[in-house]
C-alpha cells in the first residue's frame, strides 16, 4: 500500500484541526479497509501505480518481564533472570532486525540503560541490597564482562574510547574519565561535600564540559576528554540565599530565586555574558533547544530563555515538554486523556498547527518533518506516519498492529511491545 496523504490544511490562530485518524476503530475489519484504500489509490492514480500491501514487520521474539531499549540503529533485548542473577542482552540492527550479538551477565539489580560504543556495551544497573549504581563493559563473543565499577554511567564517546561515570567515594564524589576498553581510569575530578557538578549537556551523549561549583563560590569548567580544568572564576553573592548551578551546554548557569540569574560561557574562559531577573529555582533541566534554552516547572510549564542576553522569550503553563526539530518546537498537551499534538514557533510560543491526537516520535526522514504515531481507543492499532510541519500535513505509511506500547521510531523502523510480549519492527518507507 503507498503512503495516504491527509491534509490537515491551514490553521487560523487558535483554532484545532480534526483528527485525521478517528479514535474509534474503523467498522471494516483492518483487511477491507486496506483493500478500500488501495481502491481509491488506485482511482486517483488512474491504475498507474502498482500498490502492494505493506509489509509485515519483523518480530524478535521476547517474554513477560524482558526489558527493550532502543540505542541509535540498535534494538536490545534485556531477558530476565535465567538461571537467577543472571541476564541475556541481546542487540539487533535496525531497521531489519537483524541479531547482531549475545551477552550474558550477573546482575543483582535492576537494568537502568544501556549505551553503545563500536564494538562495546555499557549496562547502568541498579543494586536492589544496596540501591548504588553500577555499570557493566560487554564485549560479543568475550564470556565475562570487560569491566565492572560501582558507579553512574554519565556519556560515552565512542570517538575517544571514553566512558564518563560519577562514582561514591569515602571522601565525596568522583567524577572519573574511564578507558571504554579496560575500565581504567584516565582522569578524575572530585567533588567535595558542598559542592555541586553537573555534565554541561546531561542525558544526550557525551557532554564537552563538567561544571563545578565549590562551597566557596567558584565555578570550574572542566574538559572532559582531558580532565584538565579549562577556566575557573569566582561567583559573586547577589543575594541572601545559597546559590545554584544549571547546566545549558556551553553556557554554565548560577543563580538563586530573588537574585536572578548569570549565565557564564565555557568557550571564553567562563566570561559573564549576562545577569537577568530570571528566575530558574522553580525550574528543570534548562538544555539548548535549538538557538534557544528551553527549561520546565515539575508539573507543568515550560520558560524560553534567550542565551544571548538571559532574557524571557516567553512562557506557557498549556506545556509540560517541548522538542526542537528543524525550525519548530513540537510538544502536547498535559492532562488529556490522549496525547495531543502541536507545533509551535519556538521564538514566540505561538501555536502555528495542531495535528490531533497523534504523538511525535522525533525527526523525521526529510528536513522539517517528524514521525508521528497515533494509538487507536480500545484496539491494539497503532498508525504510523510522517508529519510536516511546514504545511501540517500527515502522510500515513500504515498500521501497526497487536500492539502493547512502549513504542518507538529509530533508525527508519517503529519498534513497539506486541501483544504477546515479542517486539515488532515495521519499516518506514
Amino acid at each position: 500500500m503507498r503512503d495516504v496523504l491527509i491534509d490537515l490544511g491551514e490553521v487560523p490562530h487558535g483554532e484545532s484541526l480534526v483528527p485525521a485518524v478517528p479514535e474509534q476503530a474503523p467498522p471494516v475489519p483492518y483487511r477491507a479497509l486496506l483493500a478500500a484504500l488501495s481502491v481509491a489509490l488506485l482511482l486517483g492514480l488512474g491504475g498507474a501505480a502498482h500498490l502492494r500491501a505493506p509489509a509485515p514487520p519483523a518480530v524478535v521474539a521476547a517474554g513477560q518481564g524482558d526489558l527493550i531499549r532502543v540505542v541509535g540503529d540498535r534494538l536490545y533485548v534485556i531477558g530476565r533472570y535465567v538461571p537467577p542473577g543472571v541476564r541475556v542482552i541481546r542487540s539487533f540492527s535496525l531497521p531489519d532486525a537483524t541479531q547482531l550479538s549475545w551477552h550474558r551477565a550477573a546482575v543483582t539489580g535492576e537494568v537502568l540503560d544501556v549505551a553503545a560504543a563500536g564494538d562495546v556495551l555499557l549496562m547502568s544497573v541498579q543494586d536492589e541490597r544496596t540501591v548504588g549504581f553500577g555499570t557493566i563493559a560487554l564485549r560479543a563473543g568475550v564470556p565475562v564482562p570487560l569491566w565492572r565499577r560501582t558507579a553512574l554511567l554519565e556519556g560515552v564517546s565512542a570517538d575517544e574510547r571514553l566512558v564518563l561515570v560519577r562514582e561514591p567515594g569515602a571522601d565525596g564524589t568522583w567524577w572519573r574519565g574511564l578507558d571504554l576498553a579496560t575500565g581504567a581510569v584516565r582522569w578524575s575530578v572530585r567533588q567535595a561535600a558542598g559542592d555541586e557538578a553537573a555534565p554541561s549537556a546531561p542525558g544526550t551523549g557525551y557532554p564537552r564540559w563538567l561544571y563545578q561549583l565549590t562551597r566557596d563560590r567558584r565555578l570550574q569548567a572542566w574538559d572532559t576528554r582531558t580532565g584538565r580544568l579549562a577556566a575557573g572564576t569566582d561567583v559573586p553573592q547577589r543575594g541572601p540565599e545559597n546559590i545554584s548551578l544549571w547546566p545549558a551546554g556551553d553556557l554554565a548557569l548560577i543563580g538563586a530565586r530573588g537574585a536572578g540569574t548569570t549565565g557564564y560561557d565555557a568557550t571564553e574562559n567562563l566570561r559573564q555574558r549576562w545577569h537577568s531577573g530570571v528566575n530558574l529555582s522553580w525550574y528543570r533541566n534548562p538544555a539548548p533547544c535549538g538557538e534557544l534554552i528551553c527549561t520546565f516547572l515539575p508539573q507543568r510549564g515550560i520558560m524560553v530563555i534567550d542565551p544571548r542576553t538571559g532574557r524571557e522569550r516567553w512562557s506557557s503553563d498549556r506545556w509540560s515538554y517541548a522538542e526542537r526539530i528543524g525550525s519548530y518546537l513540537v510538544t502536547g498537551r498535559p492532562g488529556t486523556a490522549f496525547p495531543e499534538h502541536f507545533v509551535l514557533d519556538p521564538a514566540t510560543g505561538d501555536v502555528l498547527g495542531e495535528a490531533g491526537r497523534w504523538q511525535s516520535g522525533g525527526p523525521g526522514p526529510a528536513p522539517e518533518t517528524a514521525y508521528v504515531r497515533r494509538a487507536v481507543a480500545r484496539t491494539d492499532r497503532v498508525w504510523f506516519g510522517v508529519l510536516d510541519m511546514r504545511t501540517m500535513r500527515i502522510r500515513v505509511s500504515g498500521a501497526a498492529e497487536q500492539v502493547a506500547g512502549d513504542c518507538h521510531f529509530a533508525a527508519g523502523a517503529l519498534i513497539c511491545r506486541r501483544l504477546d510480549a515479542s517486539v515488532g519492527v515495521w519499516r518506514l518507507d
